[in-house]
């Protein structure tokens, strides 16, 4: 050994580095830990595969549950889209002048928390146009030989449940 140089020198920054090291992997650790914790709480949407028919002779449109996730009739909104115009239609507006009727088919007690899962229908019914030939929901007008794009939407997260088109 020289003269003014001792072991403990040469072990010193080794044992810095070491806990440097350990210190960082323990602050990722927390922060990966902190992080993780705010994508769990999302609130996962239902994704269902769902059909729509217009029956004009009725002013109703069916809406047929072929397979996914179930979800309540309250807990979702039917949006309507024919060229510019648009309209959003729930549970909550059955009996108004928008939606006469929001219920599951078969369903005398048209309670709008009814759980709809695979096999089940739900309909919307709105009003017969004057000359008997569209449908009617509030101030939208679905009429023949329309490209009409429907979108039932879960309210809680915003996220689509299942889209598709009819023409009436």
């Amino acid at each position: 050994m020289r003269p003014g140089r001792h072991r403990a020198d040469a072990v010193s920054p080794v044992v810095g580095v070491m806990l440097m090291l350990a210190v960082t992997v323990m602050i990722a650790a927390i922060v990966s830990t902190y992080a993780g914790g705010f994508s769990g709480g999302a609130e996962k949407s239902p994704e269902s595969s769902i059909r729509a028919t217009p029956n004009v002779d009725e002013s109703r449109i069916y809406f047929e549950h072929n397979g996914g996730d179930p979800f309540t009739l309250s807990s979702i909104d039917v949006v309507l889209r024919a060229g510019d115009n648009t309209t959003t239609l729930s549970a909550s507006d059955a009996g108004g002048s928008k939606v006469r009727n929001f219920s599951e088919v078969g369903n005398s007690g048209g309670s709008s928390d009814t759980t709809i899962k695979a096999g089940d229908t739900f309909f919307i019914g709105g009003n017969a146009t004057p000359d008997g030939t569209g449908i009617q929901f509030g101030s939208m007008i679905l009429s023949p030989n329309t490209k009409i794009t429907w979108l039932v939407v879960d309210k809680e997260t915003g996220k689509t449940i299942s889209m598709g088109e009819f023409y009436l």
